[in-house]
């Protein structure tokens, strides 16, 4: 996930971390937020924002439960 106008991370290298991960058949997508910097209000949007909990929920929960 990066935002389109990101000046520290370019877009280029998460699209490459992504087809490189999708190229090795690890699960990954790749979210651009438009207009967004490298941080800022952009990230505090709802959509962004569920994105986010739905990526740790589906990571970061226990699996023997």
């Amino acid at each position: 996930m990066n935002g389109d106008a990101d000046n520290v991370v370019s877009p280029s290298q998460s699209t490459l971390l992504h087809e490189a991960l999708v190229a090795k058949k690890i699960p990954s997508t790749h979210y651009v937020v438009k207009g967004a910097d490298h941080a800022g209000l952009m990230w505090y949007q709802p959509e962004v924002s569920k994105i986010i909990i739905n990526f740790l929920d589906q990571n970061l929960k226990d699996k023997h439960q």
